[in-house]
């Protein structure tokens, strides 16, 4: 199985799930985490993604700085988060547009459709996560999001794909171990219940 046809794979599963059900027990994981940063790149949450709408107002409540991508040619930049929401391209709903923000973050969480046994993205295939992290001068920690674990126990992903150090979803929460290397990936994971593909 490609890259192309996994997340094929995996966007059938996340259409037969139960967004809010799932997305009500993630956002406790997600705000456990979050509420210990103070600045935090979030997104505004699309159909087949965990709710993110009473994530981002649980921590505005406790004083976080959030920050969500907003679309900019093949790739986005990052502004501060505020209403009223505008819908944009591909569905995509983003504040009116700001300048980019010049404040670093500490910690961002990015959706993704799967991951492969390398603890990389496989997105949704327009490529915008990975070409904005590599463009920060620093290295925040990133959070994979999904409504239910989709993953392959292979390596399916390209070079450039980006690496999460925590991955949250429905049952499963997984995070790269301090000793991991370059070639040798190995995870904590608790409450198993995952799908893989092989």
């Amino acid at each position: 199985m490609n890259k192309v046809e996994f997340r094929k794979f995996c966007q059938k599963i996340l259409k037969q799930k139960n967004r809010y059900v799932f997305s009500k027990i993630i956002e406790k994981e997600l705000f456990d985490i979050l509420k210990n940063y103070k600045n935090i790149l979030l997104y505004i949450s699309m159909d087949n993604e965990v709710y993110t709408k009473q994530l981002i107002n649980k921590l505005k409540i406790k004083n976080k700085n959030i920050f969500v991508p907003f679309m900019q040619d093949i790739s986005f930049k990052m502004v501060k988060y505020s209403l009223p929401l505008k819908k944009k391209k591909f569905n995509i709903y983003e504040p009116k547009n700001k300048n980019k923000t010049k404040q670093k973050i500490d910690i961002a969480v990015v959706p993704i459709i799967g991951i492969d046994k390398n603890f990389k993205r496989v997105g949704f295939g327009k490529g915008m996560y990975d070409r904005f992290f590599p463009k920060l001068n620093y290295k925040p920690k990133i959070i994979f999001t999904q409504l239910y674990p989709c993953m392959i126990n292979k390596s399916i992903t390209d070079e450039f794909d980006i690496t999460a150090d925590i991955f949250i979803s429905y049952k499963l929460c997984c995070k790269r171990r301090k000793n991991d290397t370059r070639n040798i990936r190995r995870f904590e994971c608790r409450r198993y219940s995952r799908i893989f593909c092989s």
